[in-house]
Parts: C-alpha cells; sequence; structure tokens
C-alpha cells in the first residue's frame, strides 16, 4: 500500500509530504522491515504524481520481485529552483538555473533529526543500520551518495542513480577524503550514456563516478557499478534497473 502525509521539516520550517510504500499485510505480520529512505517521493510510485507523467513504479517492482521492505520518500520543493538549492550539500554554479548556496545538509538534519525517528516511533521497522539505506537520481543521487558517507553511522548501503555531480564534484571529493566511512558501507552507482546533450558531458560524468568511487574504494567502500550504454536520464529508465539495485540492497 501507499500512504501520503506530512512531515514537519524543523531545519527548513516547512511541511513536507511523505510518499511510503508498505507491504500490504504489515499490520497482521510480526515482522520488522528495512526502510529505504529516498528523494523525489512523487516521482516513485504512481505515474499521475510524477513530475513528468512517468513514475519510477517502485511498488510494483518490489512486488514483482517478492522484496519486503518499507519505501520512504520525501517530495522535493517545487517552487522554483528551491530543489537544486536544497538537494545539494554545497554552493555550486549552473549555466541553465544561476548560483545555489547549498542546503543539502538541512535537508538531511531533516532526514536524519525528524523523518527516521518518526517512521521508527509509527512503523514496523527494523532501525539498525544495517537494515536503513537511502537512494534517489539525479539530485537526488548525489545526495544519497552524501547521505552514505557522511552519515555512515546511519545509513549502511546507498542507490546512488544518474547523480548530478559534476558541478560539485570536486568538493565532494574534498569531503569523502576527510570523513569517516563506517565499514560495512556499500554504494550502488548508475548512470547511461545518453543522459547528457552530448559525449562530452558523458565522459565528464564517467570521470567524475570514477575518482569518486576509486577514493570510496580506498576507504573501504564497497562498489558497485551499473553503467548503461543506452541509460537515459528518466524515470523509465530507473524503473527498467530495479531488479538490479533491489538485489543490491539483499546483498551482503
Amino acid at each position: 500500500m501507499i500512504l501520503k502525509f506530512d512531515v514537519y521539516m524543523r531545519s527548513l520550517d516547512v511541511y513536507r509530504k511523505i510518499h511510503m510504500y508498505l507491504p500490504d499485510d504489515y499490520l497482521v505480520q510480526n515482522k520488522k522491515y528495512p526502510v529505504l529512505y529516498m528523494f523525489d517521493g512523487h516521482n516513485l510510485f504512481y505515474d499521475e504524481d510524477a513530475t513528468f507523467g512517468r513514475s519510477w513504479r517502485l511498488a510494483e517492482a518490489i512486488e514483482r520481485f517478492g522484496k519486503e521492505l518499507i519505501v520512504v520518500g520525501q517530495e522535493c520543493s517545487h517552487e522554483g529552483n528551491e530543489r537544486l538549492d536544497e538537494y545539494s550539500p554545497y554552493p555550486f554554479y549552473d549555466c541553465a538555473f544561476g548560483a545555489f548556496h547549498g542546503k543539502g545538509n538541512l535537508t538531511m538534519e531533516f532526514f536524519v533529526n525528524d523523518l527516521k525517528p518518526y517512521i521508527d516511533a509509527h512503523f514496523p521497522t527494523s532501525p539498525k543500520r544495517e537494515h536503513t539505506w537511502i537512494g534517489g537520481s539525479s539530485c537526488g543521487g548525489l545526495m544519497a551518495l552524501y547521505a552514505v558517507f557522511k552519515y555512515s553511522h546511519i545509513y549502511s548501503k546507498g542507490l546512488v542513480l544518474s547523480p548530478y555531480l559534476v558541478p560539485t564534484c570536486n568538493l565532494l571529493m574534498a569531503d569523502i577524503a576527510s570523513t569517516y566511512i563506517r565499514p560495512g558501507t556499500a554504494v550502488y552507482m548508475s548512470w547511461g550514456a545518453q543522459e547528457g546533450n552530448d559525449m562530452h558531458e558523458f565522459v565528464m560524468e564517467t570521470k567524475c563516478c570514477t575518482d569518486i568511487a576509486n577514493l570510496l574504494l580506498k576507504k573501504g567502500t564497497r562498489l558497485q557499478f551499473n553503467v548503461k550504454p543506452l541509460g537515459r536520464h528518466c524515470e523509465e529508465d530507473w524503473d527498467k534497473e530495479s531488479e538490479t539495485f533491489l538485489r543490491f540492497l539483499e546483498s551482503a
């Protein structure tokens, strides 16, 4: 089943809608479920909620592949370009949208201090680190990567799909280099050759992803790559790799 409800973000003084998937029989099963926290929650389950009319259809994939987990997706801000500001931990400049201060640390304060405690208190979760994961795509992929190394004491695995890394790559690498990453941390990272406007963008993204991956590997993080020759930057293509990343979450 899919639930929708609002949770207050103290760090930004706003309410945000949560889109949450639960196994249909969770009320009668005596089980504790792992939890996957995600960004852009409105794009996860229903096409009618998705920004571009096509969702990940993630609930269907979970049930099709027989997985048992809870998914908690935070809907982003739809005001102007606030999504870019709230889904980047670092200031950056985008030639199409301008300069941003980077409020991703405030977003993560909400995920860690407000959202997770609320979910653990009201639903049958397994709150331990090994059963707490985080994921996202595009700017949400950047945030998932940031979260899984910066808060590795909370999240053990991160799904980093088509991450928007290039504008903040150097800042990200410097932060990874200076951060203690807890043993047992794992990252799934995917990107596609047809995501940008030309091959140059793919080359830049590939260099950034591999440089970051090499740094994470040196710090003991387990990596799984999925480089897609026909991969596009869209929910339909992220849906197509759902079996792969759902299996990754189950892996040791």
